[in-house]
C-alpha cells in the first residue's frame, strides 16, 4: 500500500489484541533469523517469543558507549544483542507501547544480567525522547504495524543525533496487492502483511523524513509457509493464502528487507 492508513485507532486495538496474547512458541522464527552464536547470548524466553523478520542487526555496527533505541521490543531479543554490543558503558532503550512487551523483555534483560536496558512505555508515532538524544535506531517487523509510517519516520529522524543511524527490518510488498479477503483480515494486518509498503515507498518515506543514503543491503522472500511460522496469522489467513494466491506466487508473498540510513552530520557507520 502506497500511502499511510485512516482507522488508526482500530489498528492500534487489534495489535495491541493481537502481541497480547502470542503465545511463547515462536522458537522456530528465532532460529531461522539467528545464529547460533548470537543466540546463545539470549535468554531463552525471549528466543521463545521472537516475532522478527530478520536478523538487522547483522547490518549495523553497534558501538561500545552509544545510545540505542530499539522500536516495538517485543519479547527482547534485538534489544539484548544491542545491549550486549553497547556495553555497559552505553543503553538500549526498549520502546513499546504494551506493558506486556516491556515486562518480557525487562525479565530478559534481568536474566542476561543486563543494567544497560530501559524499558520506555510508549508509541512510535510519539516516541517519549527529547530531540538528538539516540545515535542508532534498529526495530525489527514493527513499523509496519502502524497506520502512520511517516510520522513513525520523522519521529525517528528527530531523537536521531546529527549523523545518527537507522537499521531496521520490514516486511514489504510488490506492485500486486494480496487479495482483499486476505487485506481486510485483522491477522494479516498484525502479521505486517497487510499494512506493508512497497520498497520504494518505505525509501521514499525515509526520503521525506531527511534520511540520507538509504541502502537496502538484504531482501529474502517470504512464503505462505514461512507466515505460518508466525502466530500472529491464523489459520484462517493461512488457509485462505492457499486457496487465493495462486501457486506460483505463494513463494513470495511479501519481501523481508533490512533498510540503513543516517541523518546529515558526521557518521560513525554507515
Amino acid at each position: 500500500m502506497s500511502r499511510d492508513l485512516m482507522y488508526s485507532g482500530e489498528v492500534k486495538q487489534l495489535v495491541r489484541d493481537a502481541y497480547r496474547n502470542v503465545p511463547a512458541s515462536t522458537a522456530a522464527v528465532a532460529h531461522k533469523l539467528y545464529t547460533p552464536e548470537e543466540l546463545a547470548e539470549v535468554p531463552q524466553a525471549a528466543i521463545d517469543r521472537a516475532l522478527g523478520v530478520a536478523d538487522h542487526l547483522r547490518f549495523t555496527v553497534v558501538h561500545p558507549g552509544e545510545t540505542v533505541l530499539d522500536i516495538g521490543c517485543g519479547g527482547g531479543i534485538d534489544t539484548i544483542l544491542a545491549a550486549r554490543r553497547t556495553g555497559p558503558t552505553g543503553r538500549v532503550i526498549a520502546l513499546d507501547f504494551l506493558p506486556e512487551m516491556l515486562q518480557r523483555t525487562a525479565d530478559a534483560a534481568a536474566d542476561a544480567i543486563l543494567t544497560n536496558v530501559e524499558p520506555l512505555e510508549g508509541e512510535m508515532e510519539a516516541i517519549p525522547l527529547p530531540d538528538d538524544t539516540v545515535d542508532l535506531i534498529i526495530s525489527n517487523g514493527v513499523i509496519n504495524l502502524s497506520p502512520r509510517k511517516a510520522r513513525v519516520m520523522a519521529e525517528c529522524a528527530r531523537v536521531l543525533h546529527p549523523g545518527g543511524r537507522l537499521c531496521v527490518a520490514d516486511l514489504t510488498v510488490g506492485q500486486d496487492e494480496l487479495p482483499p479477503q486476505i487485506l481486510t483480515q485483522p491477522a494479516a494486518w498484525a502479521g505486517c502483511v497487510a499494512g506493508a509498503l512497497s520498497e520504494a515507498d518505505f525509501v521514499h518515506k525515509l526520503d521525506r523524513a531527511g534520511f540520507r543514503d538509504i541502502h537496502v543491503p538484504y531482501r529474502h522472500p517470504m512464503s505462505v509457509d514461512d507466515c505460518a511460522l508466525y502466530p500472529l496469522f491464523s489459520a484462517e489467513v493461512i488457509h485462505l493464502m492457499k486457496k487465493l494466491i495462486p501457486p506460483d506466487q505463494q513463494q513470495a508473498v511479501a519481501v523481508s528487507v533490512v533498510v540503513r540510513a543516517h541523518l546529515p552530520g558526521t557518521q560513525t557507520d554507515c
